[in-house]
């Protein structure tokens, strides 16, 4: 099943995109490990290692804690980037994250926009969730700008381990009403 936007669509990320997933996070590599909360070995810049995380990332969409989606240009079917929400459990409070990469060229284009809209539309009317939270960083201008765009606010700020450096974040929040 897909989700269609004016320029882009929407699909959960299968075994069988392995190669472009690999191709799009060894493209990005520096950007990618800038941003991302998750540790990067150099095992996960492998066939073998896209593999095993798509296989957990449909794992956990079975069980209905995160939902995996490839974004890709309607015209080529070229994969443009990865956007996520999943469930994050701290101090025993569960939360709803969006997470996405879009590949570099990519950006400013407006496509990480209308791919958040095409996730918030899934997530109030499919998944049943009520409320989104995000990271970003301070200085990452463009992914603050999506996020507004799309309707989250600023609540506070917070401390995210970046490539084991404690690093501030701006969190935002969304209410799916």
């Amino acid at each position: 099943m897909s989700y269609d936007g004016e320029r882009i669509y929407l699909r959960f990320l299968k075994v069988e995109d392995a190669t472009a997933l690999l191709d799009l996070q060894y493209r990005n590599r520096a950007i990618f490990e800038e941003i991302s909360a998750s540790e990067r070995s150099e095992t996960f810049y492998t066939l073998e290692g896209q593999v095993a995380l798509l296989e957990r990332w449909n794992r956990a969409r079975e069980e209905g804690k995160r939902y995996s989606f490839g974004i890709f240009l309607n015209n080529t079917h070229e994969l443009l980037g990865e956007i996520s929400l999943f469930e994050l459990e701290l101090n025993s409070t569960t939360k709803w994250i969006v997470g996405y990469v879009l590949d570099q060229v990519q950006n400013g284009k407006g496509y990480m926009s209308e791919a958040l809209q095409l996730v918030l539309n899934f997530a109030r009317k499919e998944a049943g969730i009520r409320r989104v939270e995000a990271g970003a960083l301070p200085d990452n201008a463009g992914s603050i700008r999506v996020l507004r765009k799309a309707g989250f606010h600023e609540e506070d700020r917070q401390n995210v381990k970046i490539k084991g450096i404690w690093k501030e974040h701006m969190m935002f929040a969304v209410d799916l009403q």
